[in-house]
C-alpha cells in the first residue's frame, strides 16, 4: 500500500514539475529579459573630426532558444510528454502558433547540436519534426486569418525572422529537403498580412 502511495506522490511531483517548468520556459523564450535578449548592432562611422554618429541596426539577430535535453537522452520522452500536454492545453490560436514556432526553433537547435556530435540521421529526423511544427504554426495562423481577424504584425515578424534563421542554418548544414520545405512555407507568410 505504501509503495502505491509513493508512486502516486512521485508522479504528482513529476507532473507538477512539468506543468510549472514549461510556462516559464515559453514565457522566457517569447519575452527575453533585458540582459539576456538579443541586442541591436551598433556601427560607428567615421566623419570629419568631432562628428561621429552611431547607426543602430533595426533588426537584432534572431537567436535560437536553448533546446534543453536532446533526443538521445534517456529522459527525452518526458519532454515529449510535457510538450504534448502543453500543446493540448493552449487554446488561443495566436499563443499556440507562438508555441509551435518555439518548438520548431528548439528542434532546429537540437538538430544543429546533434550534427556537431556526429549524429546526422537523428539530427535530420529532429529537424524534420521541427519543420512540421512550423507548418502547424502557419496552418493555425491561416485558419485564424480566415475567421476575419487580423494576425498581429509582431507575430508575422517573428515567424518571418524564424524562417529566415531556419533557411540560414539548414543551408549551413546542407539539408536540402527541410530547406526546400521552409522556403515553400516562406512564400505562404505573405498571405497572412
Amino acid at each position: 500500500m505504501s509503495t502505491m502511495k509513493n508512486r502516486m506522490i512521485f508522479f504528482a511531483l513529476v507532473f507538477l514539475f512539468l506543468v510549472v517548468s514549461v510556462p516559464l520556459s515559453v514565457s522566457a523564450a517569447t519575452n527575453p529579459s533585458p540582459t539576456g535578449g538579443p541586442k541591436p548592432t551598433v556601427t560607428l562611422t567615421s566623419e570629419p573630426v568631432g562628428k561621429a554618429e552611431a547607426i543602430i541596426d533595426e533588426k537584432p539577430e534572431y537567436l535560437l532558444p536553448f533546446p534543453g535535453i536532446l533526443p538521445d537522452h534517456p529522459l527525452y520522452f518526458l519532454k515529449q510528454i510535457r510538450d504534448g500536454i502543453m500543446d493540448r492545453l493552449i487554446v488561443d490560436p495566436l499563443r499556440k502558433a507562438e508555441f509551435h514556432v518555439l518548438q520548431a526553433d528548439k528542434r532546429l537547435n537540437m538538430g544543429k547540436l546533434l550534427v556537431e556530435q556526429g549524429k546526422g540521421s537523428l539530427a535530420e529526423t529532429t529537424i524534420s519534426k521541427g519543420e512540421k511544427y512550423m507548418e502547424r504554426a502557419m496552418s493555425g495562423l491561416s485558419a485564424f486569418k480566415s475567421t476575419g481577424r487580423p494576425v498581429p504584425a509582431s507575430l508575422i515578424d517573428r515567424l518571418t525572422r524564424s524562417m529566415e534563421k531556419h533557411v540560414e542554418v539548414l543551408g549551413d548544414l546542407g539539408l536540402t529537403g527541410p530547406l526546400e520545405f521552409v522556403k515553400n512555407l516562406q512564400g505562404e507568410v505573405e498571405k497572412l498580412k
